[in-house]
C-alpha cells in the first residue's frame, strides 16, 4: 500500500486456474499457465492465513524515476496479452519475476554471490516436513538439478529472494532494502532432520533384502521378479518425465541406472526369457556403478535409495551366482 497515493494493490505471478481444461495432464507434462493476478492487501493477506503462510514485507530504496518505471512495467504485464506466462519451475516463476522487474528498471547495481549450492539441495531444504514429496521430487530430478545456483538463479525460491534482496545494493552503493516489516508471522526456517520417515521405510526394507539372501542363497525367487517389476515401473515413468514432457529439470535421469524400465520386461517375461541369469548379473553391476558414481562424482541420488540400491545390488549379484533352471516353453 502507498500511503502517498491512497494505491493498495498486491502484484502476484502465482496464480493458476485449476478449472483449466487438463490440468493435471498439462502440469505433469510442463504445459503450465501462470498469470499476474493483483488484489488488495487485506486479502492477500487472508488468502495467505488461510494457506498457513507468512508474509514479510521489504521495503525498497528506489528513487521516484524507478518507482514510475517499475508501476507503468505492472500496469504493462497486467493487460490481457500480457498477463499469461509460461511458468518454468527454475527459470520463470512468481519469484523470479520480481528480481527480473528490478533489474530491468536498474533498481540492483550488485547481486551478491553466495554459497555454492544446487538446485536440488536448495529445494530440498524447503522439503524437510514432507518426507514422501521430497523425495519423490528428488527421485524425478535430473542431472540439470545438480548445478550450481548462479547469484541470480538464486531467486527461484521466495526465501532465497528475500535474502538475496537484504544484500543486494542500489547503483548508488546503498543497501536495496530500507526496511522489513512481518505483516504475518507464519515463516519458518528450514531444518535438516537427521533421518527423515521414508529413509527408515527405505532402511528396514534393505534389511529385510539383505537377511531373506543370506537366509535362501542364490537362485530365483519371487522377490526378485517383484524387484524388478517394481524397479522397471519406476524407471518407466522416470524415462516419461525425461523425453515424454517438456520439463528439462527431469532429464538426465542418473536414477536411471538402478532404476530401470526394462526391468518391466524382465518381469513380466519371467519364465519365458532367455539370459535372464546374465540380466540379473548385468543390473547388479549397474546398480553397483550407479553407487559408486553416486560415491565419486555427484549427489543425485536421494539418500534415503541408497542402502535400497545396495540390498538390490547384492540380491540381484547373488541370485545370478548360483546355477538354476528356467523352465523355457516347448516352441509350437
Amino acid at each position: 500500500m502507498d500511503p502517498d497515493t491512497g494505491i493498495d494493490a498486491v502484484f502476484n505471478w502465482g496464480t493458476f486456474d485449476p478449472s483449466r481444461p487438463w490440468f493435471i495432464p498439462r502440469f505433469a507434462y510442463g504445459d503450465m499457465q501462470y498469470t499476474l493476478s493483483v488484489e488488495p492487501l487485506s486479502r492477500f493477506v487472508m488468502g495467505a492465513q488461510a494457506e498457513q503462510r507468512g508474509i514479510v514485507e521489504q521495503e525498497l530504496r528506489l528513487d521516484q524515476d524507478k518507482k514510475q518505471a517499475i508501476w507503468e512495467l505492472l500496469l504493462d504485464n497486467m493487460r490481457p496479452e500480457n498477463r499469461a506466462y509460461a511458468y518454468d519451475f527454475v527459470r520463470d516463476n512468481c519469484s523470479t519475476r520480481i528480481l527480473d522487474l528490478l533489474l530491468a528498471v536498474d533498481a540492483v547495481q550488485r547481486v551478491p554471490a553466495g554459497d555454492e549450492v544446487t538446485y536440488r539441495s536448495m529445494v530440498g531444504a524447503y522439503l524437510h516436513g514432507e518426507a514422501w514429496l521430497g523425495l519423490g521430487i528428488d527421485l524425478v530430478f535430473g542431472y540439470p538439478m545438480d548445478r550450481i545456483v548462479s547469484a541470480k538463479d538464486r531467486a527461484f525460491l521466495p526465501l532465497a529472494l528475500e535474502d538475496l534482496l537484504d544484500e543486494a545494493t542500489t547503483p548508488g552503493g546503498e543497501s536495496l532494502i530500507r526496511q522489513t516489516r512481518t505483516l504475518l508471522d507464519l515463516a519458518w526456517e528450514p531444518v535438516e532432520p537427521a533421518l527423515t520417515r521414508s529413509e527408515w521405510l527405505f532402511w528396514a526394507i534393505s534389511i529385510l533384502i539383505v537377511l531373506h539372501t543370506l537366509r535362501v542363497g542364490g537362485g530365483p525367487s519371487a522377490l526378485d521378479r517383484f524387484l524388478l517389476g517394481a524397479l522397471g515401473s519406476a524407471g518407466l515413468f522416470l524415462l516419461l518425465m525425461w523425453v515424454g514432457t517438456q520439463h528439462w529439470v527431469t532429464a538426465w535421469n542418473a536414477d536411471l541406472l538402478w532404476a530401470v524400465p526394462t526391468h518391466l520386461i524382465a518381469a513380466l517375461w519371467w519364465e519365458r526369457m532367455p539370459g535372464l541369469q546374465m540380466y540379473l548379473r548385468a543390473s547388479a553391476i549397474v546398480a553397483g556403478v550407479a553407487l559408486l558414481l553416486q560415491l565419486a562424482f555427484f549427489d543425485a541420488m536421494p539418500s534415503a535409495v541408497i542402502p535400497l540400491v545396495a540390498a538390490i545390488a547384492l540380491r540381484f549379484w547373488m541370485s545370478s551366482s548360483q546355477q538354476w533352471n528356467v523352465v523355457h516353453p516347448e516352441p509350437a
